[in-house]
């Protein structure tokens, strides 16, 4: 991500820190999740779609994925899917983040595989814990 790259000091902390990959389609949320797990001490990777995301999980490993529900070019529920069946090596957890947060769309989440699922607006705390 190159607009917080003052933020991390080398491409060390890079193969270091676990990656994670943050995909939403609001670039002010983007921002807001990646400078939050930057300071964690987490190397983070931007998406604003499921094409992005799809090239980016092809090419790197991550400990991460927060996928927003509704993306331009199509549904966050399908990287989930992907992601719990293991389309990628080391395929990794993955949490939904939605602003149409329902009952009956967490329980899909939870079933196609997400091990959590927040709503927008985020709680940066929980987020951490």
């Amino acid at each position: 991500m190159t607009d917080l790259a003052p933020l991390r000091s080398s491409s060390e902390l890079s193969r270091r820190s676990p990656a994670v990959l943050v995909v939403d389609d609001e670039a002010d949320l983007r921002e807001l999740l990646a400078l939050t797990l930057v300071r964690l001490g987490l190397d983070v990777d931007t998406a604003e779609s499921v094409e992005r995301a799809r090239s980016l999980l092809s090419t790197r490993r991550y400990a991460l994925v927060l996928t927003d529900m509704r993306l331009p070019d199509g549904n966050g529920m399908e990287l989930v899917r992907e992601v719990a069946q293991g389309r990628w090596a080391d395929s990794p957890p993955i949490a939904v983040i939605t602003a149409y947060g329902s009952p009956e769309n967490a329980v899909a989440a939870l079933k196609a595989g997400a091990f959590d699922y927040l709503t927008k607006p985020v709680d940066i705390q929980h987020l951490r814990g």
